[in-house]
């Protein structure tokens, strides 16, 4: 039974962190070559939704009016949501024809302000964006030129995370193992997966977002995947976003994300748990979301049944030792994370972290601990 519970969670963490991506990489090396018309401009509604922003707020409403997008079809769509830190009033200093405030005094979380702004949009192009990420000039356009085809649903930017003082983030081995996967699920099918600091999808496939919504992106993207449309990553397509400041931060901003992705799921159930009717993404759903949110329980499975076998063959033993050293970093890395940056402490803490996170927010679906409102970003 020990044996049979040691080679069922390592086979299944093989799986989920190598088999899976593996397989992902091979059959969606090739790019497919998505209908873009250059002279495609749709007319662009950006959508920010803000709470408390009064330290990011001036600086996204200069980029934002900076866009390289032709005025007469681009409008800016603002919803504060209760801020009281003075947010209001530097939005109201701006006086532009393409700047459309809307404010209420009974905080709601982002669905509301979401659903809010939502009312107003006229764009036949909707581009979501937070309110402390910074598109490139030409970024919007870049989005927009994917919809001339009509399977593409929801296109998904290339979001780059970068330090207070401006410079860029050299990205980790796990961050860029996350974004390798998803840019080949995308050419293989689709995503089935959005980055909500910088997507985009047609206005006409917009839906409510119900009021208790964890993950408002992901509903909204998951939506046009039942309608046969894809999910779609644009690298062209470059924002800027702080970066956490530390694991910690990232941690919290982990459990609501797997807290909202279970809420979600169950949600859209239709297409995540039908594989008759949706085999590609029931597998790529199972494959890539939940198998990593229940990897915490697999990998406590691994460590408990290797324990005892460590008295049954070298394999065992030499498994046990890399378990005990791989943790021990992770421990190290949290223990002293102001001193340990360096990859062999830091990669094992973070994907401890991130793990546990994925428990921590399995319980707070559970038992309804999660708040609606929101808290900006990554920090």
């Amino acid at each position: 039974m020990l044996e049979l519970i040691y080679w069922l969670s390592f086979a299944v963490l093989l799986y989920t962190y190598f088999g899976y991506p593996v397989l992902m990489l091979i059959i969606g090396k090739r790019k497919p070559d998505y209908r873009r018309d250059e002279t495609f401009l749709p007319k662009v509604s950006l959508l920010i939704c803000a709470y408390n922003e009064k330290d990011v707020i001036r600086e996204k409403l200069e980029n934002a009016l900076a866009t390289d997008y032709p005025g007469d079809k681009f409008e800016i769509v603002v919803v504060s949501d209760g801020s009281t830190d003075g947010t209001n009033e530097i939005i109201e200093s701006f006086h532009d024809p393409r700047l459309k405030f809307f404010t209420y005094t009974d905080r709601g979380g982002k669905a509301k302000a979401l659903n809010t702004g939502m009312k107003h949009l006229t764009g036949d192009i909707a581009v979501l964006t937070d309110a402390n990420v910074l598109f490139e000039n030409d970024a919007i356009k870049k989005l927009a030129i994917y919809f001339s085809g009509e399977s593409i649903g929801c296109v998904v930017g290339n979001v780059i995370l970068r330090s207070k003082d401006g410079t860029i983030v050299g990205e980790g081995v796990y961050s860029r193992y996350e974004k390798a996967v998803h840019t080949a699920e995308g050419n293989f099918n689709t995503m089935i997966t959005v980055d909500g600091a910088m997507y985009a999808m047609r206005r006409k496939h917009l839906a409510p977002v119900p009021p208790d919504s964890l993950t408002d992106d992901w509903y909204l993207a998951t939506g046009v995947l039942g309608l046969n449309k894809k999910i779609i990553y644009a690298p062209e397509a470059v924002g800027y976003e702080h970066a956490a400041e530390s694991v910690a931060g990232e941690f919290k901003r982990k459990v609501r994300m797997i807290a909202g992705g279970y809420q979600t799921a169950f949600r859209r159930a239709d297409v995540f748990l039908n594989p008759f009717k949706y085999p590609i993404i029931s597998f790529m759903f199972f494959s890539h979301k939940l198998l990593r949110w229940t990897a915490m329980f697999f990998m406590a499975a691994l460590c408990v049944s290797n324990l005892p076998l460590v008295f049954c063959g070298s394999w065992y033993q030499l498994t046990f030792a890399g378990q005990g050293i791989f943790y021990g970093f992770a421990l190290m890395g949290w223990l002293y994370s102001e001193r340990l940056k360096s990859p062999p402490f830091y990669i094992p803490y973070y994907f401890t972290a991130v793990n546990w996170a994925a428990v921590m927010g399995l319980i707070k679906y559970l038992t309804g601990g999660q708040k609606v409102t929101w808290e900006r970003g990554r920090n």
